[in-house]
């Protein structure tokens, strides 16, 4: 049997608590994936799969290549989470059998086809930092805003490539669709095995087609060490799902204004209520064509939000503050009301069926699910008289309004034990129950924050294990989604900088560049490199875009700390280099250095302190090595290549929004506390030495670096009325980089 490597207390500690929140019950390997979350869109669903395949691999739970274990896992459901948690689990190398079910007949069956219905990963977060970014960002199955149908050929697409390339442990791989008579059932005298029992055909996994044997139904029946039901929040208890293709949001062809009924509190209802009233209504697009001008505004609203999601408070009251004439933004809040008038369709009107007596209520937290952009939407459209809200009864409205019945909308949410009670035996089903009305906070909650840290699903094995990743390995490992946009841009500001070097060092035989942006992911600061190295004397092209570090790893981390440049010393021994880069946890995180470097240079990019924006100061970092005997730059060639990177930034930050075109610069996820830079000090790192000859590179306001392509048509920002004034100027520049 292989040796277990054991991850740290800590991370153990993280894993147990976060794969409590999935277990069903303690008489069998039982989980779920978000059955009983609020949160309940498709990032949130593949956000918990992920948690829930990281905790699974971190404690052991599943195995990992080299355990020398024996593991068979079951996942019911492949919707979004139960795919995600396949790839998330095929990706980490699990040394497992894996079965997937499906009672439809295809892989996202909910979302295949369905045209009518916009995705978008964060517009949920609206107006948070990152939340207009259209990608999703997941490091598996990863996708950017789009129609769900669209979406669904994304993930598909990407599915395929992970199970054509699938590596490591993971032994056999079988789909089931179709599936009926999927019945979990408990072993006699085990509480760390269950048995399925299921009839189904058996198809393709890459696809979900057909196996060459063509349609073989059959029944049977397995022992599995985990279970996982991955069914999604339950069964609609609207007559028509919320995924089928409908044409409320088009224009009447057959009479000039229709009626209708819309019943429901929660998103769904009220999608349905902006798609039915605004004309042209996008969850994105419309955010972005009311507020694009209005950072105050908009600053003022992350506020609230931010209060909304902890304190509470009444929503209505405190919107209705900010179109009142005490208002320092009634202008822009009565402008934003004006421009949502102008939008209002002609062709419809909605009486709106609540639960509550008033919108003031339906705004409140604790009486709806709403998100707080829809709570806002709801809102503005309210005030332009968009819908009529009611309690009567269903009968009356549709004789009083004349309402047909192809008219009427029923958005009530969905029954989530309904499904699970079909495929449970009866004792566990009243376990569940009893434990929800116990532990209603507690029993069967998921995180839907990321808890894996960076680059993890980019590696085979749990997170002790990096230091046994073969070198070969490393070049691809540990990689986080990274939008082209922006890889082609790190590529042309590189190219740059080896153009002046090839001048610099007309006779050099070798030479790397790359640069490393400046990340968060799930609250940790990474530095992620942004292109291939490009240079002279490379072997062969390097797939190593996209491979995060931990932002203080190596010669790049210690440009980050001190937000100064970084080179190594005149002459230094390959030796000592080395180590000063294993004591910079180099070989932990990427692979260890190449043979014969004897030179290294690292330049930051760093805001200004009064505006900086993210994880730190320092926006990202050029990095150049040479194995070249005498290449080492001197202060004032250094100076030269730093103002010729920040010319470059420089072009790039004050680029104008329009001549852009769909290309924007989106905000990241910030730091909860963004960092300062650590002075002028390196410690006892005798290789390295910080360059006082140089300045780094600079930009001239609050900037991060995350290009990548949106299908909204772009907003011109308005012009400042002070140019030399920096903090206007700035404004204008996060209007237009949506930070």
């Amino acid at each position: 049997m292989g040796r277990q490597s054991k991850p740290t207390m800590e991370t153990l500690d993280r894993a147990e608590r976060s794969l409590s929140g999935n277990r069903l019950s303690d008489k069998t390997p039982l989980f779920t994936i978000g059955s009983f979350d609020k949160q309940v869109t498709v990032l949130s669903q593949q956000t918990r799969a992920l948690n829930l395949a990281w905790s699974l691999i971190e404690t052991g739970k599943v195995p990992v290549r080299g355990d020398g274990k024996e593991c068979k896992v079951a996942i019911v459901g492949a919707g979004f989470a139960g795919m995600t948690l396949a790839a998330g689990l095929i990706s980490k190398g699990a040394d497992c059998d894996l079965y997937m079910f499906e009672q439809r007949d295809s892989l996202l069956p909910l979302q295949q086809g369905s045209d009518t219905r916009w995705l978008h990963p964060h517009i949920y977060d609206w107006p948070a930092p990152g939340s207009e970014a259209s990608a999703a960002m997941l490091p598996v199955l990863n996708w950017t805003a789009a129609r769900s149908s669209d979406v669904v050929v994304q993930v598909l697409s990407e599915w395929n490539q992970i199970i054509q390339n699938k590596q490591g442990g993971q032994r056999k791989l079988r789909l089931f669709c179709n599936a009926r008579h999927v019945q979990v059932a408990e072993c006699a005298g085990q509480t760390d095995k269950a048995r399925l029992e299921w009839v189904g055909e058996e198809r393709t996994p890459e696809d979900g087609t057909i196996l060459g044997s063509g349609e073989l139904t059959s029944g049977s029946a397995e022992t599995f060490d985990i279970i996982v039901l991955a069914v999604g929040f339950g069964v609609e208890k609207a007559k028509a799902s919320y995924w089928r293709n409908e044409t409320v949001g088009q224009p009447n062809l057959n009479e000039p204004r229709r009626t209708y009924l819309l019943s429901g509190q929660g998103d769904g209802a009220m999608v349905d209520l902006f798609r039915i009233r605004i004309s042209q209504f996008r969850q994105d697009r419309i955010l972005d064509e009311l507020f694009a001008n209005q950072h105050g505004l908009v600053g003022e609203l992350k506020e609230l939000r931010r209060s909304y999601e902890s304190q509470k408070p009444d929503l209505f009251e405190s919107f209705e503050k900010l179109a009142s004439p005490k208002s320092h933004h009634e202008q822009a809040m009565r402008g934003v009301i004006t421009d949502l008038k102008r939008r209002l369709r002609r062709d419809t009107d909605v009486v709106l069926k609540l639960r509550v007596r008033n919108i003031a209520e339906l705004l409140r937290p604790v009486t709806s699910r709403m998100s707080f952009q829809n709570a806002l939407l709801v809102y503005l459209l309210y005030r332009c008289g968009g819908f009529t809200p009611t309690t009567e009864s269903d009968a009356n409205l549709r004789q009083r309004f004349a309402v047909s019945k192809d008219s009427i909308i029923e958005r009530h949410g969905v029954r989530p034990m309904e499904q699970l009670k079909a495929m449970l035996p009866v004792e566990i089903t009243k376990e569940i129950e009893a434990r929800r009305k116990e532990e209603p906070k507690e029993f069967a909650v998921q995180q839907d924050g990321s808890l894996w840290p960076g680059g993890y699903f980019g590696q085979f094995g749990r997170s002790s294990e990096s230091e046994k990743v073969l070198d070969a390995e490393r070049q691809h490992w540990r990689k986080e989604y990274l939008p082209g946009t922006m890889a082609l841009v790190a590529t042309t500001l590189c190219g740059s900088i080896k153009g002046a070097l090839e001048r610099l060092r007309p006779k050099a035989k070798h030479f790397r560049v790359t640069f490393h942006r400046s990340i968060s992911i799930h609250n940790e600061a990474l530095l992620q490199q942004s292109c291939d190295y490009i240079g002279r004397g490379l072997e062969k092209a390097e797939d190593t875009a996209a491979r995060v570090l931990p932002a203080e790893t190596a010669t790049v981390g210690a440009a980050y700390r001190s937000g100064k440049i970084i080179r190594s010393t005149k002459d230094v021994e390959i030796e000592v280099l080395k180590k000063t880069m294993r004591e910079l946890k180099l070989n932990e995180s990427a692979r260890g250095m190449l043979e014969s470097v004897d030179f290294v240079l690292a330049i930051p990019v760093v805001q200004p302190a009064k505006y900086f924006y993210g994880p730190s100061r320092v926006a990202g970092v050029l990095y150049v090595d040479s194995r070249d005997q005498g290449f080492w730059l001197k202060d004032h060639e250094v100076a030269e290549l730093s103002a010729l990177f920040e010319a470059g930034l420089r072009a790039i930050e004050e680029a104008n929004v329009r001549s852009l075109g769909r290309i924007r610069n989106f905000a990241l996820e910030p730091l909860s506390t963004a960092k300062e830079d650590d002075g002028d000090t390196l410690g006892d790192l005798d290789a390295l030495e910080i360059v006082t000859g140089a300045k780094p590179a600079t930009t001239t306001g609050a900037f991060v670096l995350n290009y990548d392509y949106t299908d909204l048509v772009p907003v011109v920002a308005e012009k400042p009325t002070k140019k030399d004034n920096l903090e206007e100027r700035t404004d204008a520049r996060e209007a237009t980089n949506s930070l």
